[in-house]
Parts: structure tokens; sequence; C-alpha cells
């Protein structure tokens, strides 16, 4: 079993509640404990442990986290998170911020943390704690993308952190946009998932779609389910070594994860710092997180 932590921008697109309801359905991994970034970290993390609470899983703490980017860009820390729902204001969260919880479980374990969102917190804590570097059993991340000319959010709202976490030596592997946008969660997927809906857990993940929905027109893609997916027995993920950075300058590509020449022409990279996903069995996988999040 996997001790992981979840670093998360819950509460906006659906797939953050998604890939936090699959890895409470699986006995593969071992989830010590939640951090929210990005905005509105406070209500992220009441939403958490709603979830949390939903599951029967009230042990696992919840920490808010960095609300605004590493450079001291401010963000709107008073944005109420579109799937964010009144009754989950009672929630009680804990008190520590979310990068002392990680420096604090790293000087007592190694630990793997998945971090599904912007990476503010992972940064704050390499700069903070560089010493707790070589604890990290491996970073795996949603982020990017690496074979296509396209800015990704996790990594646009907060590129020099992203700059960062790429420099930083720790162990990276990263689940981009190249594999997760072929994940589509809709047509018979979602209604076996609605028709299923019967415990509060599954309620408030089907609620999640559905408020996402109605924000932006679109269904789910499983972005970050992907990403919890990528560490089970069960993933069948195809990846390259890459040397990656994150563009910081440009006036149309800063926030893009650029791959080195040397992948391009088939040649080996001399100095891969990412493990980079590049192909797997789609409808596979997404049958895979129907089953075990909503048909068990």
């Amino acid at each position: 079993m996997r001790n992981i932590i979840i670093d998360t921008d819950i509460g906006d697109d659906a797939d953050d509640i998604l890939a936090l309801g699959l890895a409470l359905s699986t006995d593969q991994l071992n989830l010590i404990g939640v951090t929210t970034v990005f905005k509105n970290t406070r209500l992220r993390a009441k939403m958490a442990k709603s979830v949390l609470q939903l599951a029967n899983r009230e042990d696992i703490p919840v920490y808010a986290g960095c609300e605004h980017r590493i450079n001291g860009e401010e963000n709107d820390d008073k944005e109420i998170p579109c799937q964010y729902q009144g009754k989950m204001d009672s929630q009680l969260i804990e008190t520590e911020h979310a990068v002392d919880f990680m420096a604090n479980v790293l000087m007592q374990e190694n630990l793997t943390i998945v971090a599904i969102g912007p990476l503010t917190n992972v940064a704050t804590l390499i700069k903070e704690h560089p010493e707790l570097v070589k604890n990290i059993d491996e970073l795996v991340l949603m982020g990017g993308c690496y074979y296509r000319h396209v800015n990704e959010w996790n990594i646009i709202c907060d590129p020099e952190a992203a700059d960062i976490v790429f420099s930083s030596g720790i162990n990276i592997r990263a689940v981009g946009l190249d594999v997760t946008t072929k994940c589509h969660f809709d047509g018979d997927y979602l209604s076996q998932a609605q028709d299923n809906a019967n415990t509060g857990l599954k309620k408030i993940l089907i609620e999640s779609c559905d408020a996402w929905f109605n924000k932006t027109g679109f269904t789910p893609i499983l972005h970050d389910p992907l990403t919890v997916f990528s560490l089970l027995e069960e993933s069948d993920i195809e990846y390259n070594q890459e040397q990656v950075r994150v563009e910081l300058k440009g006036q149309y590509t800063t926030g893009m994860t650029v791959c080195t020449e040397d992948g391009i022409w088939g040649k080996t990279t001399n100095n891969p710092n990412c493990l980079v996903a590049k192909k797997l069995n789609y409808s596979q996988f997404v049958e895979f997180f129907l089953r075990n999040v909503f048909l068990k």
C-alpha cells in the first residue's frame, strides 16, 4: 500500500472530486491527508472534508494551503468555487498550513504526493524545506501538455511554481493533456453513474458533475482520476522519459511544458527529469473508473 497526500484545487472542474472518489475506492492507496491550493483554499478544504465525511473517512485530515502564486502575484482568495454548497461551511478543517503538514509528514516517513492542482504548495515545500525533497518517493501530477503546443491550466495558474518543481530533482511522473483529454465521462458512462448514485458520496460526485455542466456546458473529462489511476496495479500506461522545462516568458507560450529536442528526434534524453504519460487504453480506464467508483 502506497502512502499518499492529494494536493488539489477541488471545487471548480468536477475531475478533482472524482479523483478523490477514486482514491477512496481502492485499498492500494493509503490516503493520509488532503491539502488544497489556489484561490479560496479554505472553502476548497471544507468541500474536501465534506466528501471525506460522506465516505465515512473523517479520520483523514484536510489542510488549506497557498492561495496566491509563488511569485507574489495575488489571486482572488474570496472567490467561491462553483461546486461549493453552503451546508459545507460547518465542516471543521485543520488549522495547520498545508505546507507545514507536508513537511511534518516527510520528516517522519517517505510518501507520494499526488498533485492535481497548481503546484504552489509543492514548490513552497521545496523552497522552505529543500532537505525533505529526498523523502518524496514520487510526485505524480496532473499538469502540462508535452507533445502538443497547449498551455495547460494547472501549470499556467503558477508557472513559476511549476518551474521550481521540474527543476527540483524530485522523481516526477506527469499525466498531461496528451492522454487525459481522451477520457470523457459522458453518454452511457455518466448515465450509469447517475442511475447508481445510491450513497451520499456518489450523490455529491454526481452533483459536482452537474454543477460543472451548468457552469460550462461540458460533461467531465477524467483528467485527475487518470492521475490517481496511474498509481494502481491495474493501470497500463505507456511513458516516455523526458527532459521538461517550463516556459516563463513567452507572450503566448507562458506555462507551456517543453520537452527537449532529443525526444522529438527519437533519441534517448540525456538528463530526463520527468516520466511523461503518452498512451493508454482510454475506454478500459473509463470503464474501470465507473465500475470502482459507482458500480461497487
